[in-house]
């Protein structure tokens, strides 16, 4: 039952019911102390009543601010040496997504309210676009539950997400990675990026080398740190993977090779304050790699062409000194097959000949 007490210049309504937890709210006036009493009460005989209500209140704008002020990661500058996670990506998502969708209450943003900006993006922007736009709503969601304590409904469950194959298979010929090798190397002997004398930072060209050697991931090459490098066993430790798991990579002769020159150019160049603190082997951002990318393939004239396909193409050539499957995503990092798969690009005339 409801109770109405006075205290101060207030009107608090205090509702007690078996089943339900106590609710309690105060009001300028006693009438409007009663209509809220009876509301919830009304609501709690009828079953409609949800204790969630200051959750359900909250704006999907308020809620990103709240994701943007818990995460310094987001707080480091775009250009920043230490700009290893792809964090800037995640911070425009969640911007533009609070420009579109901000002012809806966690409550209204139901599956029409995301079937219409599905609709409406599909006009602007690809399949794989949207899908990563709404991943990211569902991770907010997710935090606001694991780590807010907050009781939130699913509007995703009954979302239809569009279709999309992001298969890719573009390799490049010989004559093609040629051309990119010229258009990445960088002309500054120093390696001193900063004054690179054509704008092209010298890691660029050893980092894309061992992606290519390698298979790793550029946010895993970008956090290596020297320290987790052992060329004697011939291994790279990687603690910071795709899927949270840490493996180790072996690495071979060529591997190395670039691990060397790095670590010598490295010791007639040293760097300087943070850069030299955090102790990666390739002290540079993603911002920095996402351009110099872009304008090298430009240059080299290569048509869609991405920085990730370097992996891809390490899979392939990796796939024919090891055919097993499982020594191979042990190196990749797969733990679905099915993943791996995805990666492992076979040309009709290579079976050809194994036919025979």
């Amino acid at each position: 039952m409801a109770s109405i007490l006075k205290k101060g210049d207030k009107w608090q309504a205090r509702v007690i019911r078996k089943g339900f937890p106590a609710q309690n709210k105060s009001f300028d006036s006693k009438t409007e102390a009663q209509a809220w009493a009876t509301e919830i009460e009304a609501a709690m005989q009828a079953g409609t009543f949800a204790a969630n209500q200051a959750d359900l209140a909250i704006t999907l704008g308020e809620l990103i601010d709240r994701y943007l002020d818990s995460d310094p990661t987001l707080h480091v500058l775009p250009n920043g040496p230490l700009v290893t996670k792809n964090t800037t990506y995640l911070k425009c998502r969640l911007l533009r997504l609070k420009e579109r969708l901000g002012q809806y209450s966690v409550e209204n943003l139901t599956p029409q309210v995301l079937s219409k900006y599905r609709d409406e993006r599909l006009k602007v922007v690809c399949a794989g676009t949207l899908l990563r736009e709404i991943a990211v709503l569902e991770g907010l969601f997710k935090r606001a539950r694991r780590d807010w304590d907050m009781t939130l409904p699913n509007p995703f469950g009954k979302f239809i997400k569009p279709k999309y194959f992001s298969e890719r298979d573009r390799i490049l010929t010989d004559t093609e990675l040629d051309r990119l090798w010229v258009e990445l190397k960088s002309r500054d002997e120093l390696w001193e990026p900063r004054k690179a004398k054509n704008s092209i930072n010298p890691h660029l060209l050893p980092l894309a080398k061992l992606a290519l050697e390698t298979a790793m991931r550029r946010s895993e090459m970008l956090e290596l740190t020297w320290d987790r490098v052992d060329l004697e066993r011939r291994v790279a430790y990687l603690t910071k993977t795709k899927n949270g798991k840490p493996r180790t990579v072996p690495l071979s002769s060529t591997a190395i090779a670039i691990f060397q020159e790095v670590r010598a150019a490295r010791e007639k160049m040293p760097l300087e304050g943070i850069e030299a603190a955090s102790n990666r082997v390739f002290p540079i951002s993603y911002r920095v790699v996402d351009q110099a990318w872009m304008r090298a393939v430009k240059r080299a004239k290569i048509k869609d062409f991405r920085f990730h396909d370097l992996r891809h193409m390490a899979i392939t050539n990796m796939s024919k000194k090891i055919p097993n499957v499982i020594e191979l995503s042990r190196i990749s990092g797969h733990s679905n097959l099915k993943m791996l798969a995805r990666y492992y690009s076979t040309r009709p005339e290579d079976l050809a000949l194994k036919l025979g």
